[in-house]
């Protein structure tokens, strides 16, 4: 019985690792990815991912449901070892350093030698999340993302056709503006608000990219340049309720 019990912990930590990670596409949830690039693609990532209470409390409850059995509060909510093992699995990406600093954060540095392929090595033949070009002394990033991207990269979690991708995502089929998804969503979490403004945390939830290349920025498409710094700022609502493709760039030099 207790072999079987650890076990069950064990898929939980998974199942809510994995989730986490699909977390950065879900509302209660924020990002900041700080790319450092240099001029032949290759580059360095910092990554961190904070979960709101709310989303914490609810992803804890569907492992729970998951593995049979409940995880302790305290208990972060990302297995560092699940991740490493993810990460062995994509050639293309070098995990340096992991680590959760709180139970509901995770800090991840990531090296890759190509960032276009940062995304399709574990998309693989999928959508093209990004492409990084050459012409001369002049190299440009380009960015698409899409509700076949976004998909794609769920589809690789626990997310994939469960119960939990139709309650935090926008129902298949059905168009939504970002404020009535503020509002389905605000439904469907509010038992686990505990008096905290449900509203504000989901249109607060963002995703945050922060490039800075090793040389001089020319033009960028989407974001706000500082020097040779551009940020992209994404809303979480926005990107889930895409009606079309947004599209980001940095060229440079």
């Amino acid at each position: 019985m207790v072999h079987s019990s650890r076990r069950k912990l064990a898929v939980t930590s998974g199942v809510l690792a994995a989730i986490a990670v699909a977390g950065m596409f879900l509302a209660g949830c924020s990002s900041r990815q700080q790319v450092d690039l240099s001029v032949n693609g290759s580059g360095t990532a910092h990554i961190r991912i904070s979960l709101s209470p709310i989303l914490v409390s609810y992803l804890q409850d569907l492992a729970a449901t998951v593995a049979g059995v409940r995880v302790p509060a305290d208990q972060p909510v990302f297995d560092l070892a699940a991740l490493r093992t993810a990460f062995s699995r994509y050639p293309a990406l070098v995990l340096e350093s992991a680590s959760t600093p709180r139970p509901d954060t995770l800090d991840l540095s990531v090296q890759f030698r190509d960032v276009a392929k940062v995304f399709s090595a574990a998309i693989g033949t999928g959508p093209k999340f990004a492409t990084f070009s050459n012409n001369g002394d002049t190299k440009t990033l380009s960015i698409t993302v899409d509700r076949e991207a976004i998909a794609a990269v769920l589809g690789l979690t626990p997310l994939s056709g469960s119960v939990a991708a139709d309650v935090l995502l926008p129902p298949k089929g059905d168009s939504m503006s970002p404020d009535e998804y503020v509002s389905y969503l605000s439904w469907a979490l509010e038992d686990y608000a505990k008096g905290q403004d449900i509203e504000r945390v989901i249109r607060d939830a963002r995703i945050d990219m922060v490039f800075r290349v090793a040389g001089t920025v020319i033009s960028q498409k989407g974001g706000r340049q500082d020097g040779n710094t551009v940020t992209f700022s994404l809303p979480v609502t926005e990107l889930v309720t895409l009606q079309k493709a947004a599209n980001y760039s940095i060229t440079f030099r």
